[in-house]
């Protein structure tokens, strides 16, 4: 009677210690033991991974910086709010601009 959830809650800790092995996401491949050449082929490759990131990062902050702008007008869109009046104070007591 006791070894059917003795046996069930070693099958249930075994199911969650597994869950949380490995790594989500692309595996990194070690560098070889071995071989000039194929040091150095991993080398090459490494820094065109890299190169080839950067370049796609570099991409896609230039798309971002081109969605910011008003396709029509070429100008930064306008701010979802009115800018605060000259001389009115905000709620807690400071002034809403600096004055010049």
């Amino acid at each position: 009677m006791i070894a059917r959830p003795l046996v069930l809650a070693l099958l249930m800790t075994a199911a969650v210690g597994l869950t949380a092995c490995g790594k989500t996401g692309e595996l990194e491949r070690p560098a070889p033991l071995f071989g000039t050449k194929a040091k150095a082929d991993y080398d090459a490759k490494r820094a065109a991974d890299a190169a080839a990131r950067a370049r796609d990062a570099a991409a896609r902050r230039s798309q971002q910086n081109n969605t910011l702008l008003d396709p029509a007008a070429q100008q930064p869109a306008a701010a979802p709010y009115a800018p605060p009046l000259t001389g009115r104070t905000d709620p807690l007591g400071g002034p809403s601009t600096p004055n010049p």
